[in-house]
């Protein structure tokens, strides 16, 4: 059962739809990095070595709007997938094979690991293009910065991005996978109570928005959802700022989604 979910999960066209707009939209943002005065050899034969390099287009990229769409490429693969059987009447032909638990444990990590690389994936594959356009080295010049590069300017774990910086985008992809990961399930809880596969797709992308927006008007930036995604956004973002985003969404979603399960079974 979880293989067949695993391979519904990662295999449709939503998964590849996630996969391709967070590609753009880290292209997106590696504009703003590349937008400037002509980069000619005789200009760049005046800036610092690794002015330009691998790292910084990458850290740069992801302030664009992949931060913005995270929630919805996150849910695109898999979220609805439980309202689909449900309503298709699929879900009766699984459960002659299987158990409704079965079932449910299935759905339930299928949806968070589709969710987790649907986000990681692009990540990754933007990293390894970087090495390939731009030089693998740090700029220690102080004067001649593309970002601010002090550790608590750059998330909880900015200190790696000076000593070992390969390690850090690697921690900026995995925290993009957990990430995702709670919104998928987050999106998969809403199915539970929602009859439409659309706002099924929509709300996580909603309520992200209206949070981020809310809490910037009060003044509490750091405590966004973007920070969860994006955590050298805004200086000073800390483990305590994600740990309380993520953590609450989880779970809530996951008790969203084990109540509401129970309550269909038992309405079954």
């Amino acid at each position: 059962m979880f293989r067949e979910e695993l391979k519904r999960a990662f295999i449709n066209y939503g998964f590849l739809a996630a996969v391709v707009i967070g590609l753009l939209a880290l292209s997106q943002g590696l504009s703003d990095y590349l937008s400037g005065p002509p980069m000619t050899s005789e200009y760049l034969s005046k800036l610092p070595l690794f002015y330009n390099n691998s790292y910084d287009a990458f850290i740069w990229s992801q302030r664009g709007i992949i931060g913005l769409l995270g929630p919805l490429l996150a849910v695109l693969p898999f979220s609805d997938s439980y309202l689909n059987d449900r309503t298709s009447g699929f879900l009766r032909n699984i459960l002659s094979r299987s158990s409704y638990k079965e079932y449910l444990f299935a759905k339930y990590c299928s949806t968070g690991l589709s969710g987790g690389f649907a986000i990681a994936i692009p990540m990754t594959i933007f990293f390894l293009v970087m090495n390939i356009v731009f030089p693998r080295g740090i700029n220690t010049n102080p004067y001649e910065l593309r970002i601010i590069s002090t550790p608590e300017a750059l998330g909880p774990f900015g200190y790696f991005y000076q000593n070992n910086p390969d390690l850090y985008i690697f921690l900026l992809i995995g925290l993009g996978c957990i990430f995702g990961m709670v919104y998928a399930i987050l999106g998969l809880s809403l199915s539970m109570f929602i009859e439409n596969r659309y706002v099924v797709l929509a709300t996580p992308f909603v309520l992200f928005m209206i949070t981020h927006y809310l809490l910037a008007l009060f003044r509490q930036p750091a405590w966004s959802p973007l920070s969860s995604l994006v955590p050298h956004w805004l200086i000073g973002i800390t483990w305590i700022h994600i740990g309380i985003s993520l953590g609450g969404i989880f779970l809530a979603s996951s008790m969203g989604f084990f109540l509401g399960s129970h309550a269909k079974e038992v309405r079954a």
